[in-house]
């Protein structure tokens, strides 16, 4: 890994431009890119769905016990990203480099993590989930293949969340685009045994992900060797670091925490709204999957927030974050409004679009209401959160986000739809309650300012402990 002959970019806009234009910069690819992640895991599904209802259930299972792998990948891209930020806000360069590198090594620990428990304990862990007889069988096969080949997820997340920290977000999406065009091309081969490939089944599902993946790191490898990155990747960078790597873990482990939360409160809402029966579950689904429609866009700007804070704050301009994080939650809003006046209008035919049976289209048209009326809550929390993830102020999201899924979003769906015997309706009140809870809470945490005093505390404490550690 000598260092590369070409020369490295800078793009000051985001310190120096106009805020409208550095938002849309950086929140458009991002969009893309979170519309194409929804599309990968469609264009799965729908081939394993040839295949039969078992081998369905299967991936849907497989998928629960992978969410152990995105909160590891996720706690280590967001503290890269937060920190890459923060560098390249500062113009330090060569520190941006060498986060890189440790996150790197932190990626090869997780995909050794997961190697291992790919050993011999997913049987274990798929009964803890309740998979059993053929499910059992078909996702254990997805999942040894996954976990086997988890490095490449682990790399393709963290440099893609590392460019994006630099303020690129177009050669994550053109690594994307390359990975899906593969993954649908390779999808029905593997999977369903056309030409002269075999007949994987659900396996080929997961040989295609991993394969298309892989393809996608090529392409971002080449991308920080050869091309004119912002950041770039040298053996020295592999050397490790314990000083970078705490400070990554440290912004990280709570993003992890973030998503554990997020899947345990999926969890047992999951255990409720099944017991109300099919119909319930039908509606809830497909209300499920238009308000995914809706956080796509908010993915994208919040992404951008989490970038603008944090260069923004290494380059010693706190006012302009804050700005910056407003002014995207404006253009968030500005989308996810009329979109709840559409949810809200449109309801019953919105559901009926997926299912026209009469009770799922009642139920699903009552749920689309009740999301409708806290969109702009969603909003706030989706920018915000990611706009103090930015600065490295993870706790704070993690937090609210316990507090507001947890404390009041389980207990309240169950308390107002068994106790109070309000039936669905009281699982879309408790879906309310943390929706509003969580917006006023990061509203308030954002504008009191405590991540501006977190930023400052990882900064010194980077600073402090790099200088010790070079004496």
């Amino acid at each position: 890994m000598a260092r590369p002959l070409t020369r490295r970019r800078i793009d000051s806009q985001l310190i120096e431009g106009k805020i409208s234009a550095s938002i849309w910069k950086l929140a458009f690819p991002m969009m893309i890119s979170g519309a194409l992640q929804d599309l990968f895991s469609m264009v799965d599904l729908y081939f394993v769905g040839q295949l039969g209802h078992i081998e369905v259930a299967a991936l849907s299972m497989a998928g629960t016990v992978v969410s152990i792998l995105v909160m590891i990948v996720q706690g280590i891209a967001i503290g890269t990203t937060a920190l890459v930020a923060h560098s390249i806000g500062e113009k330090n360069y060569d520190r941006a480099d060498a986060i890189l590198g440790q996150s790197f090594l932190l990626s090869t620990v997780g995909s050794l993590v997961m190697i291992a428990l790919a050993g011999g304990t997913l049987p274990f862990i798929l009964r803890l989930f309740g998979a059993s007889g053929e499910v059992l069988f078909y996702a254990q096969a997805y999942l040894e293949i996954t976990f086997f080949g988890s490095s490449t997820i682990f790399f393709f997340v963290v440099i893609n969340q590392a460019l994006r920290g630099t303020g690129d977000a177009k050669t994550p999406l053109y690594a994307l685009v390359i990975a899906n065009l593969i993954n649908i091309f390779l999808d029905p081969l593997l999977i369903m045994g056309y030409g002269p490939f075999s007949r994987l089944g659900v396996s080929g599902s997961a040989a295609a992900t991993i394969f298309s993946r892989g393809v996608g790191l090529i392409f971002l490898l080449i991308h920080l060797f050869f091309g004119h990155s912002t950041i770039r990747l040298e053996l020295k960078h592999l050397k490790p670091s314990p000083v970078l790597m705490r400070r990554i873990l440290s912004i990280g482990s709570f993003a992890s925490l973030q998503v554990f939360i997020r899947e345990i409160s999926f969890v047992f809402l999951m255990r409720l709204v099944s017991s109300f029966g099919a119909v319930t579950l039908a509606a809830y689904g497909i209300g499920s999957r238009l308000r995914m429609a809706i956080m796509v866009p908010g993915f994208g700007f919040s992404n951008a927030a989490s970038v603008l804070v944090g260069q923004n704050l290494g380059a010693e301009q706190p006012e302009r974050a804050h700005r910056s994080a407003w002014q995207t939650l404006l253009y968030y809003e500005m989308i996810a409004i009329p979109l709840a006046v559409v949810f809200i209008a449109f309801a019953p035919s919105l559901v009926g679009f997926f299912n026209d049976q009469p009770e799922v289209v009642a139920v699903g048209a009552s749920f689309l209401r009740f999301l409708g009326v806290t969109f702009p809550f969603l909003a706030i929390s989706l920018i915000f959160g990611q706009a103090m993830n930015g600065a490295g102020d993870t706790r704070t999201p993690t937090v609210i986000n316990g507090i507001g899924q947890l404390a009041f979003r389980i207990p309240v769906a169950y308390l107002l739809s068994l106790v109070a015997g309000l039936g669905p309706i009281g699982i879309w009140l408790g879906i309310n309650s943390s929706d509003i809870i969580q917006g006023i809470g990061m509203a308030w945490a954002f504008q009191r300012g405590g991540w501006k005093k977190t930023y400052a505390r990882h900064r010194d404490t980077l600073r402090r402990q790099t200088a010790a550690a070079s004496e």
